[in-house]
């Protein structure tokens, strides 16, 4: 049986978690509500806002600012984080079944 190594993976997802929080606290970020006509339905975008993350218009949390350009890169730094386990698992047991 082939000796697994799991350290890699682990610090592939940490990582990507790294780099969100390192853009949540560098890039410029305002507590206050945004203004109601930058929303189109669910998605903030507003390209005279400097902030990456503003407050949702309903509910708690935060959302992106998709005018930001950054936000795009952040938006697939989380499909990947998500995205990324399940690629891990299928290649760890396709190599555990050869």
């Amino acid at each position: 049986m082939p000796k697994v190594s799991f350290p890699a993976p682990v610090w592939i997802i940490l990582g990507s978690v790294l780099v969100l929080v390192v853009l949540a606290v560098v890039l410029p970020w305002t507590g206050r509500r945004p203004p109601d006509s930058a929303w189109s339905g669910v998605f903030y975008s507003n390209p005279d806002d400097p902030a990456l993350f503003v407050p949702k218009r309903f509910g708690i949390g935060y959302t992106l600012n998709f005018a930001h350009p950054w936000a795009w890169a952040v938006l697939v730094l989380i499909i990947l984080m998500v995205a990324m386990p399940f690629v891990l698992t299928g290649a760890t047991v396709r190599r555990l079944l050869k």
